[in-house]
């Protein structure tokens, strides 16, 4: 399929679960973390739908609308767009058809929803190309392998088992909702790798009492505690989310720092998601160390998230150097969250 979605979310871990399910759908998709890059994004490329989310930070979802649909250098003026709205607040998805948005869905977005949104917004030769599941299936089951290759599987057997082990997780709910246990266990990971950086940028508007971006920060962890089936902290963050909506100051103060807590406590109940270890690595060749920075710089000129996040995962096998170590680990947080002016900052100061 030649067209592709734009996928605008501040999300990492919305983003890929939408990826996941319009890959299985065979579509091609794009992503924008937030309105500026979604801005870039319909400058350079036209799409034959748009998925954005309604509540982001800097410029939220009807602000990033109204820019498109000025027709201000860019090639999607007319391109439909659908909001991505929060089930909790039934009033935000009647608040963009009003601003102008083609529909909305609900996050997490529903498989059949979303079937039903390309198959009404999508071009008719695009439409013609989606792989619809065959009618009866109720579960959707995202790049599962071959039959004689589930044998081989006994990693990600392991990791659920442990994450099943975990009392304040819901993994059925979670491998449900991605699809399959592979996508979940991807979930996980892109959960567990953010909880410094995302904890961080909760605590700093909390303590700048910046309870704009903070709700929308608290917003965020709501979403991606539900997608990882994290049941009791959905909870507490769509309880927090709901007191920064009504400003509710005096609430947000009282239970912020148990959220903080509950949430940074997830790194150490998901340790073994890690990939650092302290067994003995082999020592990195020059060679490789100078490739991986060069392709690294490629990757993040072009803003390719999978390829970048291969190269660094493809460092963690080796024993580093502490400055490279130091690197690669802060370039791993600035990925998380599409950091691409810091991470070429850093690599220029390498």
């Amino acid at each position: 399929m030649d067209a592709k979605v734009l996928i605008v979310d501040d999300s990492e871990l919305d983003r890929f679960f939408i990826r996941k399910l319009l890959e299985y759908l065979g579509v091609d998709s794009d992503e924008a973390e937030g309105g500026r890059e979604c801005l870039k994004a319909v400058r350079n490329n036209e799409y034959a739908l748009i998925l954005m989310d309604y509540l982001m930070p800097s410029m939220n979802g009807i602000q990033t609308l109204t820019q498109i649909r000025g027709g201000v250098d860019n090639r999607n003026e007319s391109t439909p767009i659908v909001a991505l709205v929060s089930p909790d607040e039934p009033s935000e998805g009647n608040m963009c058809l009003e601003a102008g948005f083609s529909n909305y869905l609900d996050k997490p977005v529903d498989f059949k929803q979303l079937m039903a949104v390309l198959i009404m917004y999508l071009p008719d030769a695009v439409r013609g190309d989606l792989k619809i599941p065959a009618t009866g299936k109720k579960e959707v089951v995202i790049n599962e392998p071959e039959p004689e290759e589930k044998s081989q599987g006994s990693g990600e057997n392991e990791i659920i088992s442990a994450i099943s082990q975990i009392p304040e997780i819901d993994y059925k709910k979670g491998i449900s909702l991605c699809g399959s246990e592979e996508g979940y266990i991807t979930a996980v990971g892109i959960f567990y790798n953010s909880i410094d950086v995302k904890a961080e940028e909760i605590e700093n508007f909390f303590n700048n009492e910046d309870y704009k971006n903070y709700t929308i920060k608290v917003h965020a962890l709501k979403s991606s505690a539900n997608i990882i089936g994290a049941l009791d902290l959905w909870s507490d963050a769509k309880d927090l989310e709901d007191a920064g909506n009504n400003n509710d100051i005096e609430k947000i103060k009282n239970n912020t720092p148990k959220l903080l807590s509950d949430y940074r406590s997830f790194k150490n109940k998901l340790s073994f998601m890690s990939t650092d270890t302290d067994e003995e690595k082999p020592p990195v060749d020059a060679g490789a160390l100078n490739d991986a920075y060069a392709a690294l710089s490629e990757f993040i000129d072009a803003m390719d998230f999978d390829l970048a996040d291969m190269v660094i995962k493809s460092m963690k096998e080796f024993k580093l150097p502490d400055n490279d170590q130091r690197i690669f680990t802060e370039m791993e947080k600035l990925l998380t969250g599409l950091n691409w002016d810091d991470m070429r900052k850093l690599l220029n100061e390498k």
